[in-house]
């Protein structure tokens, strides 16, 4: 069940455009888009590799991928990067999170996702709670917002099951960064997750 709440949760996890989201329409906004990919997800009759593309078109530009990488990396080693390992972290932090979703993909089968709770923890921070079900079972997804320099809320985070993904990235980072250098996490980060088991 984990790999299809990883699957569900990552088809959040696609594009990049320009938009911007009040804290008012969170609710509305993310449980249109939900919808939209759930539909996407069961359709059989369209390749992966399409699927993947619809949804990226769906979530443009909700998640903060600079800032979830910084937090991932955690703030000493990413202070102590150049602008451009920075840059280059980034971009195979987001293509990491990428082929995770595509290679769970196919593990969607008939969840539901519902919006249950909207919470402002902080001026610039939002809380939305989901509940992904499947059959009598409920799951919990929180997704994290932030409010971003321009007004607009962004992701930077997702709760699965009460588990943080970017604690979770952090922590792998960190024990790789304790062994090897910085350019071993990079090659690591270019290297393809394990198949996913169906459950």
């Amino acid at each position: 069940m984990k790999h299809i709440l990883a699957t569900v949760m990552l088809t959040l996890f696609c594009c990049q455009s320009l938009f911007f989201l009040e804290d008012r329409d969170i609710s509305t906004f993310m449980q249109n888009n939900i919808d939209n990919a759930t539909t996407i997800l069961r359709y059989k009759k369209i390749q992966k590799s399409e699927k993947s593309e619809k949804l990226y078109a769906i979530f443009d530009s909700i998640f903060d991928y600079t800032l979830m990488a910084q937090l991932a990396l955690g703030g000493k080693q990413w202070a102590a990067l150049p602008p451009a390992k920075q840059s280059e972290f980034t971009k195979l932090f987001e293509q990491k999170l990428k082929k995770s979703y595509m290679e769970k993909l196919d593990l969607y089968t008939d969840e539901k996702i519902v919006i249950k709770n909207l919470e402002k923890i902080k001026d610039a921070r939002i809380h939305l709670t989901t509940h992904l079900m499947k059959n009598s079972e409920v799951y919990e997804i929180i997704y994290k917002f932030y409010k971003d320099k321009n007004g607009s809320w962004m992701i930077y985070d997702v709760d699965i099951l009460g588990v943080s993904i970017i604690q979770t990235y952090r922590t792998q980072f960190a024990e790789i960064l304790a062994k090897e250098p910085f350019e071993k996490l990079l090659e690591k980060l270019k290297q393809p997750d394990e198949p996913a088991q169906k459950q």
